[in-house]
């Protein structure tokens, strides 16, 4: 990786990123298609030094919103296949940059692992309490996966919570033609709503990058993002695309307003310097 690293990447500020990797999967980042095309040269000359290959049949090429895509030339004499949309760890990664495909993924997937339990919600023995620890842990942590990174829109919004209401609906086994009120439906189940949960996962996912070490990319990203938010520059040659910007995760946090990031940011960081207090002050109390 240190020697593809070199050939390929993009900068974000005086940051440079180059990839991910998790476990054996490796995405490589490039702004032109002959930097990428190199880099993924290098890439297989190098690991068939050490007996390890490309996959070249699950090899992709994404183009993220950088206008229309050309032809792709032949890497070591391999075709590879240039997708809008591809599945990258159990998340559909889509051209566009929208969660919109991920969540009518992870609706179609979680409608059959609701349905395939019916006879469990139809089980009059089985108390309410009891069905919804199951919903929550086997049909809620399905249909959320990956959740914490969406950048949702008042659509997707409404199509996970539309779902949510129908799944506890079958749970209660309530029908269309009963006239049950949503308000009801709450007032039983007494669950959560789907943003409520994804708010509280988001906020999470936002504590721990920000409580990362400050050389980690994760959070040199991140930083880099919400500076740009409240005002600052990515670098001296940096302006923004013409048009109005797209709506962005880091305005998720908080309200969305620049002094709402900085002050959940401020928070973050104060509730790891306690709690490396608080452990501490443990150790020496033994």
């Amino acid at each position: 990786m240190e020697r593809v690293a070199s050939r390929t990447g993009f900068s974000l500020g005086n940051d440079h990123f180059t990839d991910l990797d998790y476990a054996d999967d490796v995405v490589l980042f490039a702004h032109k298609m002959d930097d990428l095309h190199g880099a993924l040269e290098v890439f297989e000359t190098t690991a068939s030094q050490l007996g390890l290959h490309i996959s070249w049949q699950k090899t992709k090429i994404q183009n993220l919103g950088a206008g229309e895509s050309t032809p792709w030339p032949p890497v070591c004499g391999h075709s590879l296949e240039e997708v809008t949309k591809f599945t990258y760890r159990g998340s559909v990664q889509s051209t566009s940059g929208r969660c919109q495909p991920d969540i009518i993924r992870r609706i179609g997937i979680t409608s059959t692992a609701m349905h395939s339990m019916n006879k469990v919600w139809r089980q009059t023995r089985l108390q309410l309490q009891t069905k919804l620890c199951l919903y929550q842990t086997c049909i809620l942590s399905i249909l959320l996966y990956g959740s914490e990174t969406w950048t949702l829109l008042q659509e997707d919004l409404r199509k996970l919570e539309a779902f949510h209401m129908r799944c506890q609906r079958m749970i209660l086994g309530i029908r269309w033609h009963d006239f049950v009120r949503n308000t009801e439906v709450v007032d039983r189940t007494n669950l959560p709503s789907v943003r409520d949960v994804i708010a509280k996962r988001r906020n999470s996912l936002f504590g721990h990058v920000v409580r990362l070490n400050d050389h980690t990319p994760a959070h040199r990203a991140l930083s880099q993002v919400a500076a740009a938010r409240t005002g600052h520059r990515f670098g001296p040659g940096w302006q923004r695309q013409p048009g109005r910007p797209h709506h962005s995760w880091i305005q998720q946090i908080g309200d969305g307003t620049p002094s709402s990031i900085g002050a959940e940011w401020f928070k973050a960081r104060c509730r790891g310097h306690s709690g490396l207090t608080q452990r501490t002050s443990a150790v020496y109390a033994i």
